[in-house]
């Protein structure tokens, strides 16, 4: 294989190389994983027929035989929509006029996932030192100890046993809050085992009760085999994906939108590479989807704020807890709204509506806190 074509088949970012007819002469692989479809002349019709941005990006740049930029686009294809760094370049050929330009597509929606989780300014609340959390249990122990005695001072008063009752409950969900974020702010100590993705999936599928499937849900599980063992901690991973599972339960059941669906999907992430140590580390990709009630644009850019919840009984402490998890493992934890494909109807093909997928991606191994954390 010619030096260029090895360059070509390796670059993280989508390329294809275009005629002026909308032929496709060369397609690398990371174009062909972004797009997920064959890219043929048809599909390449299709797709500036969808995205009309592109096709007066492509057009121009055939027009004036200069690079057109679009740093932020919203691409349509047939299975789903995302957000794109679009580049189109002209190939110039001195003997005549253009014929052939370079459309160059990356992949935005990790990286706006991962700014909205990360971004200190979109926080509404930073998680507290231990210091507060140790002031806060100290009076928390009074508060209970006082609720008991009066509890046994007015034993034949059913209204002062109900009122009792209502502060110790208080109590403990504020000592379990407090419990939690301690957990999300103190250093990891995982275990570093070799596992296996899908076996901790089908572990966290059980402990979600959906291993066996509920009558009002469908649980689709589209698992690549291929994939390698990653090293880690099997109970604090399953955590997260059950943690995640739930959430994708109560969105279900919260929803009109009649047949509940939960898709699991790994498979290996392509374009998403961190340099350590001067290494290049491949990853695993782990999509967990529901066609739930969803959320707004709002609620997502708070959904990994600490304390902010849109359960009635919920802590907000359970996706900053799995984001801690993850990154302890050297991986990532956000999320995107997008379609998810309904399989093994008539429909199989059909897209519905922007439905919520919260994306992991780990580690093949590497120099992570799972390993520097070992007593």
């Amino acid at each position: 294989m010619p030096i260029w074509r090895e360059i070509f088949e390796a670059l993280p970012e989508a390329v294809l190389v275009l005629s002026r007819e909308g032929e496709p002469l060369a397609i690398n692989a990371a174009a062909e994983n972004l797009l997920e479809a064959s890219i043929t002349h048809r599909f390449i019709d299709y797709l500036r027929g969808q995205n009309r941005w592109l096709h007066e990006m492509i057009e121009g740049c055939f027009k004036t035989g200069q690079s057109l930029d679009n740093p932020d686009g919203e691409l349509h294809t047939s299975r789903r929509r995302f957000s794109v760094h679009a580049q189109v370049s002209p190939i110039v050929d001195r003997r005549g006029p253009i014929n052939k330009v370079i459309l160059q597509l990356q992949d935005l929606t990790g990286q706006q996932g991962m700014h909205r989780a990360s971004d200190p300014e979109r926080r509404v609340l930073r998680l507290s030192p231990a210091g507060f959390a140790h002031e806060v249990k100290n009076p928390l122990t009074g508060i209970k100890g006082a609720a008991e005695l009066l509890s046994g001072l007015f034993q034949a008063d059913p209204q002062a046993r109900q009122y009792c009752e209502i502060i110790l409950h208080g109590v403990d969900r504020i000592a379990g809050l407090v419990e939690q974020a301690l957990a999300a702010t103190a250093p990891g100590r995982l275990k570093r085992a070799p596992l296996n993705i899908h076996q901790v999936l089908h572990q966290a599928l059980r402990s979600a009760g959906l291993f066996e499937g509920p009558s009002d849900i469908k649980i689709e599980q589209v698992f690549d085999p291929s994939l390698p063992e990653l090293i880690g901690d099997l109970e604090a991973l399953e955590r997260v994906f059950v943690n995640l599972l739930k959430n994708a339960v109560e969105a279900v059941r919260a929803s009109d939108a009649g047949q509940g669906v939960i898709r699991l999907q790994t498979s290996l992430e392509p374009q998403f590479k961190l340099s350590a140590n001067g290494q290049r580390r491949q990853f695993m990709r782990i999509e967990i989807s529901d066609n739930g009630k969803g959320m707004s644009q709002d609620e997502m850019e708070q959904l990994f704020a600490p304390f902010f919840t849109t359960k009635a009984h919920g802590t907000g402490l359970g996706l900053v807890l799995s984001q801690r998890i993850v990154a302890l493992h050297g991986g990532k934890l956000w999320a995107e709204l997008r379609g998810i494909e309904t399989r093994g109807s008539a429909s199989a093909n059909l897209m519905k509506p922007p439905e919520m997928t919260f994306c992991t991606i780990l580690p093949f191994g590497g120099d992570t806190e799972v390993e520097k954390n070992q007593s």
